[in-house]
């Protein structure tokens, strides 16, 4: 995964630099933690997560992703397997890290609605049926 770096000009004039690497490491510990966290090996997630996306992952692979030595150059997690992860390791935790604070605050909203009271639940689930609807009949107008 590559992280972004700010195109803020720092006080130490790296546009940025610092953050990036700050954001990376940050990622990298968060990555390990999830896994531990999560009660499995990296090997038994590793095993799983090649299951689901149809290519080989090993232990080896998730302990490059998590080795912090070396930032620029180290093994970088793909974006595209963090619902995998996440799936794997029953925790939406990372998922939810790279997540602005803009569709944080949305999430939050959709998840209080989604507990509220009876009434409120029925209109909720009715607009995400609807929402689906339009989904499907959106990908069938474009073939």
């Amino acid at each position: 995964m590559d992280v972004p770096v700010s195109t803020q000009p720092c006080r130490n004039g790296l546009e940025g630099q610092l953050w990036g690497v700050k954001a990376e490491l940050e990622f990298r510990r968060l990555l390990a933690d999830v896994m531990k966290r999560s009660g499995m090996s990296r090997a038994a997630i590793a095993q799983e997560m090649s299951r689901l996306l149809g290519r080989t992952v090993t232990k080896q692979t998730l302990d490059d992703f998590v080795r912090s030595r070396r930032i620029g150059r180290a093994s970088r997690f793909p974006a595209a397997w963090v619902p995998t992860l996440c799936q794997v390791i029953r925790s939406d935790e990372l998922q939810r890290h790279l997540l602005s604070e803009e569709l944080l605050e949305w999430l939050s909203i959709g998840e209080s609605i989604a507990h509220s009271p009876a009434p409120l639940k029925r209109a909720y689930e009715g607009v995400l049926r609807l929402v689906r609807l339009g989904r499907r009949r959106a990908g069938r107008s474009k073939r």
